[in-house]
């Protein structure tokens, strides 16, 4: 079985980040039940057998995505197999769903050959000059629109994860909010990401080649495009000695963090937060959250709870790394009259013991999405702990109308209101103000005590910042497909080649 030496990092935080270690214990222990032998040794008959799916939706322009889009879901919504948690108040997601991956890339393979086979497969690999109304209803009717045959390669193995409906990580969480947006806009996808927590890019190789003239972007994993670059046995990156492979410019990195994580550097790297130098492509919790009904505060009141930002019971063990203490949520359920609730996996049986002879926080144990959601919606108040650092659970809990508590876990003893200076769980929403985020400094129980009295007496609507909202996130998606990438790309080498840097063996040596 895989050991620690075994270990390969995909799309988790660099070693010198904060939260990195805790991704790479969880990822080890997933990746122990995965195949104890590289890929390639399977026979080819078993690896050819390895497709994925797509079911694309006929809308051309923008300007027609919502309407349209939201009529057709709506006549198959009995149909998605997002959650097995069902409840008559729960709304589905018109613009995601769950599936299996290899039967939804036979699904695209099928549609781009019949396009093919009727003669109205255009070469959608570079951005075209719209075309009339009339011109693309009429392909749209054969199924057969330019955002229809139009494919994004997702390698990274987050997209997977996502469509299979197999984790509930903060990447994942991105790359479904990605995918949505993909089918709100109707542009093709197909998975490459073979299923297994490994980097290889054989598989991303063959979709390819087999359609490059459809191909506009490759989105993968920091370790892939590390593989495509340093592997040449792979024939993954376009270079002189491999003319027919991926050009560097269409070779984007699907990155949660903060960091660079492409050898062309931030600008060639996605990630979800605007605080940061890299390509800003935005994630929306609107349409999940906006899945059940909004709990108005009076009701509320009636049972008050509060809930705890932890999916794992030791993250409430008696060390630094655990902002609070036990015995405060004690303090905090008698002097507020509340009750302290999680959704935590028990992993941890001397904790799992001292939360029992307290009684605190009641342990609902591990929840699916939709039961966490309900949950929280029925909060008042979200209240992190440490860990886990920079989860979307807090957009989600905003998005709610449920204040969220943000432990600041480092700090400027010399200035230690410089919020430029503060590391906290959530590192993305130190901007925030009360009445929504309440900043509070780790192991400051007197300040976590007033923040939940505050969040009690002072409760707040729903709260979406612009740049997470459902319709911008839709116009980032549509700009990162249409933005001509081969450009920028040259503008790098050649900014390289003036610093005597030379090609560095990108893969973007213009053509003649």
């Amino acid at each position: 079985m895989a050991g620690d030496n075994d270990y390969i990092p995909l799309a988790t935080s660099p070693a010198d980040a904060e939260g990195y270690d805790e991704q790479k214990e969880r990822i080890l222990r997933r990746s122990r039940k995965k195949l104890p032998f590289p890929l390639s040794l399977l026979p080819a008959s078993i690896r050819s057998r390895q497709r994925l799916l797509f079911i694309i939706l006929p809308i051309p322009v923008i300007a027609l995505v919502l309407l349209i889009s939201r009529h057709f879901f709506s006549s198959f919504s009995s149909n998605n197999n997002i959650d097995d948690y069902q409840d008559d108040k729960i709304a589905q997601n018109p613009y995601f769903w769950t599936g299996d991956v290899w039967k939804h890339n036979e699904e695209i393979f099928e549609r781009i050959q019949r396009c093919s086979n009727l003669g109205l497969l255009r070469n959608t690999s570079l951005p075209l000059k719209k075309l009339s109304f009339q011109e693309e209803e009429e392909l749209i009717k054969q199924g057969c629109g330019t955002n229809q045959t139009t494919i994004m390669i997702l390698s990274s193995l987050w997209f997977a994860e996502a469509f299979a409906g197999t984790s509930t990580a903060g990447e994942t969480i991105y790359a479904q909010s990605v995918i949505s947006t993909l089918n709100a806009l109707n542009y093709s996808y197909i998975f490459s990401s073979l299923g297994w927590y490994n980097a290889d890019m054989r598989k991303t190789v063959e979709y390819w080649l087999k359609f490059k003239n459809q191909v506009r972007l490759v989105l993968a994993d920091p370790d892939q495009v590390k593989v495509c670059y340093e592997l040449k046995d792979q024939k993954c990156l376009k270079t002189k000695d491999n003319l027919d492979g991926i050009e560097a410019w269409r070779l984007l990195t699907f990155w949660y963090w903060d960091d660079p994580a492409n050898p062309l550097g931030e600008k060639f790297t996605l990630s979800p937060s605007p605080r940061n130098d890299n390509w800003f492509l935005s994630y929306s919790i609107e349409p999940t959250c906006h899945r059940l009904p909004f709990i108005e505060h009076q009701q509320r009141l009636l049972n008050p709870q509060a809930y705890l930002l932890a999916k794992q019971i030791h993250y409430l063990e008696d060390k630094p790394e655990f902002s609070w203490t036990l015995e405060s949520f004690i303090d905090l359920q008698n002097k507020y009259n509340i009750k302290i609730i999680g959704g935590m996996t028990d992993d941890e049986a001397a904790v799992s013991s001292r939360i029992n002879e307290l009684g605190v926080p009641k342990n609902l144990g591990k929840l699916n999405k939709i039961q966490f959601y309900d949950e929280l919606s029925k909060s008042f108040v979200f209240i992190g702990v440490g860990r886990p650092r920079i989860s979307p659970s807090p957009w989600d809990a905003l998005c709610m109308g449920v204040p969220f508590i943000n432990p600041i876990l480092k700090w400027d003893e010399e200035d230690p209101e410089n919020r430029t200076k503060w590391h906290a769980q959530q590192w993305h929403m130190t901007d925030l103000e009360p009445p929504f985020v309440y900043s509070v400094k780790a192991h400051d129980l007197n300040g976590l005590s007033e923040a939940v009295g505050k969040a009690l007496n002072n409760p707040i609507k729903s709260y979406i910042p612009d740049y997470m909202k459902f319709d911008f996130a839709i116009s980032r998606t549509a700009e990162l497909i249409e933005t001509d990438w081969k450009k920028k790309g040259e503008v790098i080498l050649q900014n390289r080649i003036d610093n005597g840097q030379g090609q560095n063996n990108l893969g973007l040596k213009r053509e003649e």
